[in-house]
């Protein structure tokens, strides 16, 4: 049954029935952040699992403070905060070296546009662990992506100005330029559907972005997949709002996601991501109870 609406009084009357210590502030913060993303998002560690055996209600802790779990709610803001301005830098170097790689091998302004320039559903990229109907896939996967590039060139409310620039200018946009109307899934849809060729160019062009050693080991397609996909889950889960800490995306974590960025930006970048994300960590580490800084490091894979 849905439940029903309850004043900030009534929820911290809920609170503290359940064994939570709240103080004052806490009415003005349950204002301003809302009580479902407080504490639903990060009453889990604070929570008696053994008493709640016997309750059909949470049961906290003892000595449980309101605070902690807020401590814990702004440490993970901040860390989708710092996660976030690496992803979106990720973002423009895998759709960069996309585009790049398809524009040279296809180099007329409508290419993207002819299925011809894609691959056959045999040749089709797919996750290692796939096992569907490959054929189904590619079928959907196709037309999907042609009716999102076709619908980007009807001018409507909410055409891009530099997309509308290109159609009245010149009567076609050129891919390069129409990318940054594409979201990341959408470009990740893109290079899944690239011939393999084509793939192989990404890979060599990401090689060089991300400064390897000539005797490093070369990108494969499969792991710009991978990056693609596991990146714009993590990148939407930041755009969202949504709890990061302990995020699992089809069993990827944030240790999966840090490791995967090393496809898309140099490994001393990544190096600096881990290095705001300690920061972030050492900021906290007086404040979090319960769960320990260790706990998170461990978690987050650093």
């Amino acid at each position: 049954m849905l439940k029903e609406f309850k004043t900030i009084a009534e929820q911290i009357r809920i609170l503290e029935t359940r064994g939570m210590r709240v103080g004052e502030e806490a009415s003005t913060i349950l204002l301003r952040e809302n009580y479902y993303s407080i504490i639903n998002g990060y009453k889990d560690p604070f929570l008696d699992k053994e008493a709640m055996q016997s309750s059909a209600d949470d049961i906290y802790l003892k000595g449980t403070r309101f605070e902690w779990l807020y401590s814990l709610f702004k440490f993970d803001r901040e860390l989708r905060r710092i996660t976030f301005s690496y992803l979106i830098q990720a973002e423009a170097a895998l759709k960069t070296a996309t585009v790049y790689a398809f524009c040279e091998k296809h180099p007329n302004c409508s290419d993207y546009l002819d299925r011809s320039s894609f691959c056959s559903a045999r040749d089709m990229l797919t996750p290692k662990t796939f096992k569907g109907n490959k054929m189904a896939q590619h079928s959907k996967g196709i037309n999907k992506l042609m009716g999102i590039l076709n619908k980007k060139l009807v001018v409507g409310p909410a055409t891009r100005p530099f997309v509308e620039h290109y159609i009245a200018a010149y009567g076609e946009v050129p891919l390069w330029v129409l990318s940054n109307d594409l979201t990341f899934g959408n470009m990740s849809h893109f290079f899944q559907l690239m011939k393999r060729g084509d793939q192989n160019s990404v890979c060599k062009n990401l090689f060089k972005t991300t400064l390897r050693a000539e005797d490093d080991k070369r990108i494969t397609p499969h792991e710009v997949l991978r990056a693609y996909d596991v990146l714009t889950h993590f990148r939407n889960l930041c755009a969202h709002d949504e709890r990061l800490y302990c995020a699992q995306v089809d069993n990827d974590d944030y240790a999966t996601m840090l490791k995967l960025m090393e496809v898309a930006l140099p490994r001393d970048v990544v190096f600096e991501m881990k290095k705001d994300v300690e920061t972030l960590l050492v900021k906290y580490s007086d404040e979090l109870r319960v769960i320990t800084v260790q706990d998170l490091r461990k978690q987050l894979g650093l």
